[in-house]
């Protein structure tokens, strides 16, 4: 795949989060003015000072971390691979996107736990994978809701990542096709075909594979392995 259709993808996902990412920004700025209000008006009780002092530094690293991190992703780079450990980066990801994740009454479920372990691979095209499924996953779940899970572990064969929704599944016979560039069977002008081909490529320059299954019980289930032995 042509890098330059990897960061078209990029571009279209995160301009599309952009108003997500401004409302969460406005909810802490709402704060930060507020309690500097209260603070300007209680100067004289010590306490009331402390606690409006406290939730507007609260706020402002919550502002503060939001636009860091969304920067950081954003970016169009060349590949460059890098030790990073993915439970630092996954809550990153999740920080700028989950407004938009929880769309049409979707819960997210972040992983309850992740190995401290070290993952080899470009860190930013590695969290645009993730993203390409989480939001493949809601998009699945659009009109009825669910909840969307992250789970991450790691064994001597090497790292595993899943994103599960609870969307009607993929139809018999799609299985491979929904990898094609282009392809969709969904409307809209954020439904062009490129979330799964773009998120394959990404996992397969890590040196891993990404593979799409019916969930046992429902919907969907997209796994990314990652040998241990892989470097980029």
């Amino acid at each position: 795949m042509d890098r330059n259709v990897v960061e078209r993808y990029r571009l279209a996902l995160f301009g599309r989060m952009v108003m997500g990412v401004a409302h969460d920004v406005d909810n802490h700025l709402s704060v930060v003015l507020g309690f500097s209000e209260l603070i300007r008006l209680a100067a004289g009780k010590e306490q009331k000072v402390r606690d409006g002092a406290g939730k507007i530094l609260s706020a402002g690293e919550k502002i503060g971390a939001i636009v860091q991190h969304f920067s950081r992703y954003v970016r169009p780079h060349a590949p460059s691979p890098e030790p990073f450990v993915p439970g630092e980066m996954i809550p990153e990801i999740l920080q700028f996107s989950r407004y938009d994740l929880g769309r049409g009454n979707v819960t997210v479920l972040p992983p309850l736990e992740v190995h401290p372990g070290i993952l080899h691979a470009d860190r930013r095209d590695f969290g645009l994978a993730l993203l390409a499924l989480l939001f493949n996953a809601a998009e699945a779940m659009a009109e009825t809701g669910g909840e969307l899970s992250v789970r991450v572990s790691i064994a001597a064969a090497g790292w595993e990542f899943t994103v599960s929704d609870q969307g009607a599944g993929i139809p018999a016979g799609l299985e491979e096709k929904v990898f094609e560039v282009g392809f969709t069977t969904r409307t809209g002008p954020f439904h062009a075909g490129m979330g799964l081909p773009v998120a394959r490529h990404l996992a397969g320059q890590a040196g891993g594979t990404l593979q799409l299954a019916n969930g046992p019980g429902g919907g969907c289930v997209a796994t990314i392995r990652v040998p241990i032995k892989a470097r980029g």
